[in-house]
């Protein structure tokens, strides 16, 4: 796989690490930018201060890479508040049906490209609640005419490679939750 810096990255590199793994889309527009928040503040506001950050790797999977790639992953990332240069923080992008196998296969996490007219057509308001608009500059800056919908899922993966949590509502889980799981897995440094 690829990181937002365009370097090559294997699973192994996260070996004995506790990994938060997502699954995000450059051009979203509604969770992922929430997620990529939530993430950003764990990173500054309670990994680091509790000296656990070199502990812990947050891995996200690119599930648009026909159209993304680590450019568009660098600017997403920056906007949300991450410096890409950190690489605590892997944003990883393969060729399409690499990402299909891994995320789909590996994780379980449906996604699908749609386009923005099919969806607002299918869009009746009814029962399938509403879902909150974020602002996304490198979105508006792109004019693309689909969307990526996928699942909203965030899972925690244990240093000998288990998942360990399973999030279902990932824009919903705030930094002090996830730091509290996390600390859970950690182990003290001697």
């Amino acid at each position: 796989m690829t990181n937002q810096l365009g370097e090559a990255i294997s699973s192994s590199g996260f070996a004995g690490k506790v990994q938060l793994v997502t699954f995000l889309f450059p051009y979203c527009t509604t969770m992922c930018p929430l997620i990529a928040a939530h993430l950003a503040n764990l990173e500054t506001l309670g990994l680091r201060p509790a000296g656990i950050a070199d502990k812990v790797a947050i891995v996200s999977f690119n599930i648009d890479p026909e159209n993304t790639g680590p450019e568009q992953m660098r600017a997403f990332m920056r906007q949300y508040g991450w410096n890409p240069e950190d690489t605590h923080w892997q944003y990883l992008v393969a060729a399409p049906a690499e990402m299909r196998r891994i995320v789909s296969g590996g994780f379980s996490v449906w996604y699908k490209r749609v386009s923005l007219s099919a969806e607002n057509e299918s869009d009746t308001g009814d029962s399938a609640g509403v879902q909150p608009e974020v602002v996304n500059k490198l979105a508006e800056q792109s004019h693309a005419d689909y969307d990526i919908v996928h699942n909203d899922v965030l899972a925690i993966v244990d240093q000998q490679g288990r998942i360990r949590k399973i999030y279902d509502d990932a824009d919903s889980v705030g930094w002090p939750e996830l730091l509290n799981v996390v600390q859970s897995l950690v182990k003290p440094s001697s």
